[in-house]
Formats: C-alpha cells, sequence, structure tokens
C-alpha cells in the first residue's frame, strides 16, 4: 500500500525481484519520498527499473562492490523535483533520463558489461555541476543530436590511465568552452609518467578565456602544484592535487 508520508528510503542489499512493475507501484505510493538509495541491491532480474516520483529531489543508485548478478535490462529516471542524482558501478545496461528539469549535480560512473544503449541528452540538460566518467561521455556526447549542456559550471571528468586518450579529452572539451572549472580524475597509478606529460602546446589547445579554474586529483602522488601562465590579459587558474582526494563540487 506504500508510505503516504515516508520521506527517505535507503534498501541495501535487497533483490528486488523480477516485477519491475511492484517496485513502480510501491514507489508512487509514496507521494511524499524526497530521497531514495538503492545500495549493491539486486536488480538483475528486472528488465526495466522505473523510477517516476514527483517530489524525489536526491537519487542514489550503487553496486560499489560490482557483483555481476546486480545490473537490470535498463533504469528509466523521470522525476521533475530531482537536484541530485549519483550512480556508480554495475547498475543497468541501457540509462533513459527524461523530466530532469530542476537537475544541478549528477555524478555519473556506470561500469558495463556487453551492449550499452542510453539516453542522457537532453535529459540532464538543466545540470549546472557533472562527475562523469570520461569514456561514457564521450559515447553519450556523439551519439548525440545535441549534446549542449548550457547550464555547465563544472565539469569532472573520471578515467583510468589505461583508458585515458588526450584527443578524446581534447574533443570532449571543444563541445564545452564556457564551462569555469574543470577537473580531471585519473584513479589508476602507473610506473611510466614521462607518457604522460601534458606539454605546452597540448595544454594551450585545452584552455578558453572562460575556463577559470582546473583541477587534477588522484595522480601517481605527487606532490600537489600550481600553475598560472597565461598571455596578458588572459589569466587562468590551474590546479594539480596529485593523489589528494578533493571535494570536487
Amino acid at each position: 500500500m506504500g508510505f503516504l508520508a515516508l520521506r527517505v528510503l535507503r534498501l541495501s542489499y535487497v533483490d528486488l525481484l523480477g516485477d519491475g512493475y511492484l517496485v513502480k507501484d510501491f514507489l508512487e505510493n509514496c507521494p511524499s519520498l524526497e530521497e531514495l538509495t538503492l545500495l549493491d541491491c539486486v536488480l538483475s532480474k528486472l528488465d526495466l527499473l522505473c523510477i517516476s516520483c514527483p517530489k524525489l529531489k536526491k537519487l542514489s543508485i550503487l553496486n560499489l562492490d560490482n557483483m555481476d548478478d546486480g545490473m537490470s535490462g535498463g533504469i528509466k529516471i523521470s522525476c521533475p523535483k530531482l537536484v541530485d542524482l549519483d550512480l556508480k558501478g554495475l547498475i543497468a545496461n541501457n540509462f533513459f533520463f527524461e523530466c530532469l528539469d530542476s537537475l544541478n549535480k549528477a555524478e555519473l560512473e556506470p561500469k558495463f558489461m556487453g551492449n550499452i544503449k542510453y539516453v542522457l541528452f537532453p535529459g540532464i540538460s538543466h545540470v549546472e555541476h557533472l562527475l562523469i566518467d570520461l569514456n561514457f561521455f564521450s559515447q553519450c556526447v556523439f551519439a548525440a543530436c545535441d549534446p549542449a549542456l548550457r547550464n555547465m559550471k563544472t565539469l569532472v571528468l573520471t578515467t583510468s590511465i589505461d583508458a585515458f586518450t588526450m584527443d578524446e579529452f581534447i574533443r570532449i572539451l571543444k563541445y564545452y568552452p564556457k564551462i569555469e572549472s574543470l577537473k580531471l580524475i585519473v584513479r589508476e597509478k602507473f610506473d611510466e609518467p614521462e607518457e604522460w606529460e601534458l606539454h605546452e602546446g597540448e595544454a594551450r589547445r585545452l584552455m578558453t578565456p572562460d575556463v577559470k579554474r582546473v583541477e587534477f586529483f588522484e595522480f601517481k602522488g605527487e606532490k600537489s602544484k600550481f600553475i598560472s601562465d597565461w598571455e596578458e590579459d588572459v589569466y587562468m587558474e590551474m590546479v594539480f592535487s596529485w593523489g589528494t582526494k578533493g571535494k570536487y563540487f
């Protein structure tokens, strides 16, 4: 029958069975729900997990234990009041984002198995602060008819050293020349840093006068460095914070 007054719901290690309508109906019978967290729940029996809550403000779906049976066939999110979205780990093969008109902050780091389909744009078109896996984002951008994020102020790109390429990084940034803060998180260490130096010519192709601050986190465990090197009348702050997990937003 649902819970008419329920505002916060956190489910951990719960088997959601194979009835997507049961989950959908339950959520619809929680009309006051504002915060929903699914932590390492079994989603694999669901062809489609539909989350449509009129008052939901924060949604977190995390499969941090990397369970092979954690992935659903697809997830559809349609929440007009949603402000904060967090999706991480083995969650689903397909993603559909709709009616996220209030979305301000999103952290999207899904891991994949098999063929993937996703509709990221224009569902998150109102987001201002975005943390997203670089490879996932680049696939979404190149598959979209219009990948514009006109309100975006902060872009945090996460990657691993074996997956990172400078060309892909530059292609992504060309779509978003007006962002104010750019951060790159390289989560894995490597043994040959000379192969990954950012040379001056490459740096100047990346930057525009509209970007005010760039930060890099968790990179090889080196001490923080500060670089400020711009032409006359153009100033930009660039921060390298190697090995220190920072506050991204």
